[in-house]
């Protein structure tokens, strides 16, 4: 009996789970950025994150991290802010921001010293 029980529980947990299957990505972006307009760069070529540290600044961009002076696609890197980076190519100067617009740059600024 207690052979049999062991059996059936190592089949259940060797079993390929069938509701796995209609569940979502969880690392999936939302739709609402994932779906693109024609004509919009591709989901690789956006800004997911970036570090402001004055000459060693970097930024996550089409799948790589950048810093001022790299060549991307398009350009290269002009600058680095908080919430976007500047690419200089043949066709001019354009901002590309973050992913995700919620997030707001914070003053760098000090409270006045006492």
């Amino acid at each position: 009996m207690a052979a049999r029980m062991m059996l059936c529980a190592v089949a259940v947990l060797l079993a390929p789970p069938s509701a796995a299957a209609s569940l979502p990505d969880p690392t999936a972006l939302p739709q609402s950025l994932s779906s693109a307009p024609a004509g919009a760069p591709s989901e690789e070529a956006g800004l997911a994150w970036v570090r402001v540290d004055g000459p060693r600044s970097i930024a996550w961009y089409g799948g790589t991290t950048v810093k001022v002076g790299d060549a991307v696609a398009g350009g290269r890197v002009a600058a680095i802010r908080e919430d976007h980076i500047v690419i200089s190519g043949k066709h001019g100067r354009r901002a590309v921001y973050l992913l995700d617009r919620s997030v707001t740059p914070q003053s760098q600024s000090r409270p006045p010293a006492r």
